[in-house]
């Protein structure tokens, strides 16, 4: 499920509708760039298809960049973009390197990974999704995770699911690169990997076809995961008065999609399908939405357990900022609620 966008093109659109009477004054642009085009950006998707950004005086131009979050921030440090929607371990590099971004916005408030393992491996191991966890984990020894690159975000969440089973996070677990979430899917189903890591709907869809089954719901289960910044919506500092008055506006909109997920996820998963990902399955989409709902529930807040919590997993899977941060001490600094409170004011 990949959502790219040309900036060429964006420039075009916002050319033409500058010639429009009036539409231009009327309605204000706002450029989000995305680290990754998943379905974990919720609130993003969801004021989009339900245009909330409207009401807000803004029109909402989205594009998954390639090169990732890096590429995100890069933009958004070269102005081509107002705000990027991003990992907070990205962020949290750059910032450690002294560029000037602020997390504006919380995302997604809890880590959406879900454990996938398939059916050959609940029964070669009897394991069942009802055992308790360190049973659960503890099964995991010798199997072989698929993930679309090494190194990255779901080989450290694998072995760190394997450290909690007190296992051997380095040695007891193998990692093959296998590519998108759709090859992964079919190496699953295949037998050639036991287990993978990914967010919403890909643990439905394993169900669905009968190759595999959510063993782990991580941010439904770990404390520590149930409550932090999992995704992160970024600005750069100084923020003008002009571009703290945009920043309100969007985190308005975004707060408006989030409820309209909590009191109505069906009617909103199914606006996101239809405009979004319309060869997706609609059941998927809706299953993901709702596992995902309680993850936007704060409206965008942050609190400093949540930015402990969130400090503390970063450390716990190996990233290394190179810079210790703290989380009450950072406040209005490295992160805001100042926007936050804003929107919910106006």
């Amino acid at each position: 499920m990949r959502v790219t966008m040309n900036w060429a093109k964006i420039a075009t659109l916002t050319a033409a509708l500058a010639l429009l009477p009036g539409l231009a004054e009327a309605q204000q642009a706002v450029k989000i760039g995305l680290g990754a085009p998943t379905l974990s950006f919720l609130p993003i998707w969801s004021g989009r298809a339900l245009d909330t950004f409207k009401p807000q005086g803004l029109t909402a131009t989205v594009a998954a960049l390639p090169g990732g979050d890096a590429s995100a921030l890069a933009a958004l440090d070269a102005g081509d973009i107002d705000l990027a929607a991003v990992g907070p371990d990205s962020m949290l590099r750059a910032a450690a390197k002294g560029q000037p971004f602020e997390i504006v916005y919380s995302l997604m408030s809890k880590v959406t990974l879900q454990l996938v393992v398939s059916k050959d491996f609940l029964e070669r191991t009897g394991v069942k999704p009802t055992d308790p966890m360190q049973k659960r984990l503890a099964a995991l020894k010798g199997a072989t995770f698929g993930a679309t690159a090494l190194a990255g975000a779901q080989e450290a969440a694998a072995r760190w699911l394997a450290g909690q089973g007190g296992l051997d996070a380095k040695n007891d677990i193998k990692v093959a690169q296998i590519g998108n979430p759709v090859a992964i899917q079919a190496a699953l189903e295949a037998k050639r990997i036991d287990a993978y890591v990914l967010s919403p709907p890909e643990g439905f869809l394993s169900e669905k076809a009968g190759s595999g089954v959510v063993l782990v719901s991580m941010g439904d289960e770990f404390p520590l995961l149930a409550k932090q910044p999992y995704l992160v919506l970024v600005a750069k500092k100084p923020i003008s008065p002009a571009t703290s008055d945009l920043i309100t506006k969007a985190v308005a909109a975004m707060q408006a999609a989030s409820k309209a997920v909590l009191e109505k996820p069906t009617e909103t998963a199914d606006a996101i399908q239809k405009q979004f990902f319309a060869k997706a399955d609609p059941q998927a989409i809706s299953s993901a939405v709702k596992s995902m709902s309680n993850g936007v529930a704060d409206l965008g807040k942050i609190d400093v357990d949540g930015m402990k919590n969130a400090l503390n997993f970063n450390k716990e899977v190996g990233n290394n900022f190179g810079k210790d941060f703290d989380a009450a001490a950072t406040k209005d600094d490295l992160w805001t609620n100042l926007f936050v409170d804003g929107a919910k004011a106006k």
